[in-house]
Parts: C-alpha cells; sequence; structure tokens
C-alpha cells in the first residue's frame, strides 16, 4: 500500500521518523500471537480459535481455502490510507501519538475481520460439515471465529 502526502513542512518526515523511533509499535489484527484465548483448545476437536482460522483462510487438503484475511485487508486499505493522510498532520502537531492512530485503526481492521467472516462468498461445507455442524454456512456455525476476531497494539516485532 502506498501513501502520497503533499509535503508543506520540509522536516515534517523527520518529525514522523522521531516519533515512530520513540514509539516502535506495530497493530496485529485477526488472530494475533498471545491473545488470550486464541492458542487454547476451543472446539472438541481439540483445535483453537487460532488453528481454525488459518486452515479456513489458507485452506488444507479437506477444507477449501476461504481468504477471509485478505478480503478485510484488500477492504481496509483504503480506509487505512484515509486515516493515516489526516493522522500525519496531526501526529506532527502533537495533537495524538502513534499508539492511538494504531490503537483506532487496529479497530476498524477487526469489524473488517469480522465483516469478511460473515458476507464473504465461500465454498460451500461439505455434506459432512452441514451434518456434523448443522450449518451450510462456512466460518459463521458457532459464530466463535467472529468473535473472537481481536487486534493487538505492541512493540514492534522484528
Amino acid at each position: 500500500m502506498s501513501v502520497t502526502v503533499k509535503q508543506t513542512n520540509p522536516k515534517w518526515l523527520e518529525k514522523l521518523k522521531l516519533r515512530y523511533q520513540q514509539e516502535p509499535l506495530e497493530a496485529a489484527i485477526g488472530f494475533p500471537r498471545g491473545k488470550e484465548g486464541l492458542g487454547s483448545a476451543h472446539y472438541d476437536s481439540g483445535a483453537s480459535i487460532l488453528q481454525v482460522a488459518i486452515w479456513n483462510n489458507f485452506g488444507t487438503a479437506r477444507i477449501p481455502r476461504r481468504a477471509f484475511m485478505e478480503m478485510a485487508a484488500k477492504a481496509m486499505q483504503p480506509k487505512f490510507k484515509k486515516m493515516m493522510q489526516d493522522a500525519v498532520k496531526r501526529i506532527n502537531k502533537g495533537e495524538i501519538t502513534v499508539k492511538t492512530v494504531l490503537k483506532a485503526g487496529a479497530q476498524m481492521g477487526e469489524a473488517e475481520v469480522r465483516k469478511a467472516i460473515t458476507d464473504g462468498s465461500w465454498p460451500p461445507n461439505s455434506p459432512e460439515t452441514i451434518k456434523r455442524k448443522k450449518s451450510g454456512s462456512p466460518l459463521i456455525a458457532s459464530g466463535d471465529m467472529r468473535k473472537y476476531a481481536t487486534s493487538d497494539v505492541r512493540p514492534r516485532t522484528k
């Protein structure tokens, strides 16, 4: 994703870099590692929310790919771009922090992940899965994956 910013202050980039170095953070959206409950056994099979999200997003030999994370990322790009264009000025003026902007972006991202899980046109569940879950709706039989979609603003990982 690229962002174009009209330069009216020649030192704006240096200021932004300095602020980011003071707050080296990242926003992890969807099913971030370390968030409570995501890696623990959740389903009757012993699978965790995180495992089921990965299997469904990327597909397996038995589960068709349902790329809800990519769908959410694509929907998020123009919204985040606009938000960042507006935020750069306010960050440079000291009106808001990088952390505040990342938290707002992360919340928008969570909403997009939940929307993608609900609204995607996904390959249907197999007859065996429909019989077991009593639902033909992929990704939302129990609603747990959608419920557990979250975000985390944390120190940047390398």
